[in-house]
Formats: C-alpha cells, sequence, structure tokens
C-alpha cells in the first residue's frame, strides 16, 4: 500500500434481493420486471467482513444485495462505484446464489 489513509479496494457486482415472507430470500424485480446487477465497493468505513459468493451486504441506502462476484480495484477508481455500508452474516440460500450467476454469465 502506498499512502496511509489507503485501503484495499473490492469491487462487488450483486443483484438486490428482498424477503419472500417465508424467512427467505428472492431476487428483488425492478418496475419491468427485471432482477439487476450492480456494483458496489468496500469503502472506508464499511462494516464486516466479506465471505464469498452469494453473501449478502447492506448498501447505504439499506438495500439488501446478494453477491455474486468480487475482483480487486485500484484505490485510484474507487470514485466511480458507490461504497457498501455492511456486510451482513447471512448468505444466500444455493438456488439463489445459482440464480445471481446466471444473471452475471447473461451480461458476460
Amino acid at each position: 500500500m502506498g499512502k496511509k489513509n489507503q485501503y484495499l479496494v473490492t469491487r462487488y457486482t450483486g443483484v438486490p434481493v428482498e424477503n419472500d415472507g417465508n424467512g427467505g430470500y428472492q431476487l428483488k424485480l425492478d418496475a419491468s420486471g427485471q432482477a439487476k446487477l450492480h456494483v458496489w465497493r468496500t469503502g472506508k468505513h464499511t462494516r464486516g467482513k466479506y465471505t464469498g459468493i452469494g453473501q449478502l451486504m447492506l448498501t447505504e441506502n439499506n438495500l439488501m444485495v446478494m453477491i455474486v462476484a468480487a475482483e480487486p480495484m485500484a484505490f485510484k477508481d474507487r470514485h466511480q462505484e458507490v461504497p457498501l455500508q455492511r456486510f451482513l452474516t447471512t448468505t444466500a440460500p444455493a438456488d439463489l446464489v445459482e440464480q445471481g450467476c446466471a444473471l452475471l454469465k447473461e451480461e458476460q
């Protein structure tokens, strides 16, 4: 690391999720009925720890998001993405992770 105020920045691709009413989660659909991928990054004040694909996180607007990809990001590029608020200790069920990863494959 260079300067003392720098921190490790990771770029996360995720899909918003919501409670399904049965104690589980489902993909959150937008007005057109689509689940959309978005990108966030760790910020200086991000709380919690990233544990892996399928983990849930909260954005600064308290939107719950399931992470489907994570990659290192240059510190100098961090302003291109919005920081996330915190990582949750919850992981989405495998079938939901699969749906999210399928969305990612479609976009690539």
